[in-house]
């Protein structure tokens, strides 16, 4: 038998495996602008319409991990957080290192198992020190559980890698707050506010800061821009009741 030139061979091979087939190309090409109208209607805040093509493709392909992330991402933004969940957890049987669907899952879960959501978040800061998003959920998760010192080290983290970040700025005053450094927080959350860096979150947090510092009056003040008298009376009673053991 004759034998084969290998570059006859490889240039077989290739065109066993061409990319360019016409039934190929076709479900990459209506996969590819499937995703752009999904990632376009995720930015728009329209997810529903990112729903239904993502549930279609993860009916044929289910384990494909980019319409699972992002589907889990639709299910979150409508609040969906059960089939968010799921979306994100089969991603990650996929492919565990997916860093959209640790974070994702890891906040979907943080509320009722916030030791869980801290193991995430801190691999995923483990795997990149500079991920400053995980860092500061990284905070707050600790927080959660009453880690103030190890949740400010987070956000202290986050802010060397980003001095401006917002959230990290503000979970830090916050945290100040609630661990008995009241004015040092309200303080922060103070100076962000005179520079305009903030809305109503960042009112409510000074209030809570403000509450804890014993400045009551001037925590109402800050309320009454949004709440109405008997609202901002239940929001002051609750804020006092952060200071008790």
């Amino acid at each position: 038998m004759r034998a084969v030139p290998v570059i006859v061979l490889l240039t077989a091979l290739a065109a066993c495996s061409n990319p360019s087939d016409p039934q190929m190309a076709g479900k990459a090409n209506s996969n590819s602008n499937n995703m752009r109208i999904v990632d376009a209607a995720l930015a728009s805040g329209t997810p529903m319409v990112a729903l239904q093509l993502l549930e279609s493709m993860v009916a044929v392909q289910p384990n494909n991990t980019e319409a699972l992330v992002r589907l889990g991402r639709a299910n979150a933004q409508v609040g969906n957080t059960i089939a968010a969940e799921s979306a994100y957890r089969r991603a990650l049987t996929v492919d565990h290192s997916l860093v959209e669907a640790r974070l994702g899952l890891a906040r979907i879960i943080m509320d009722r198992d916030p030791v869980e959501a801290e193991n995430v978040f801190a691999g995923i800061a483990k795997d990149d020190a500079k991920n400053t998003v995980a860092l500061t959920d990284l905070g707050v998760s600790r927080d959660l559980q009453g880690k103030h010192a190890a949740a400010q080290e987070a956000y202290r983290r986050a802010l060397e890698l980003n001095p401006g970040l917002k959230s990290a700025q503000q979970n830090l005053a916050l945290s100040l707050a609630v661990s008995g450094r009241a004015q040092e927080g309200a303080t922060m959350l103070n100076q962000m506010a005179n520079a305009g860096n903030g809305g109503r979150k960042l009112r409510d947090n000074l209030a809570v800061a403000l509450a804890l510092a014993g400045d009551t009056n001037e925590a109402g003040q800050v309320l009454r821009e949004e709440l109405n008298p008997a609202d901002t009376a239940r929001a002051l009673d609750g804020y006092r009741a952060l200071k008790a053991p």
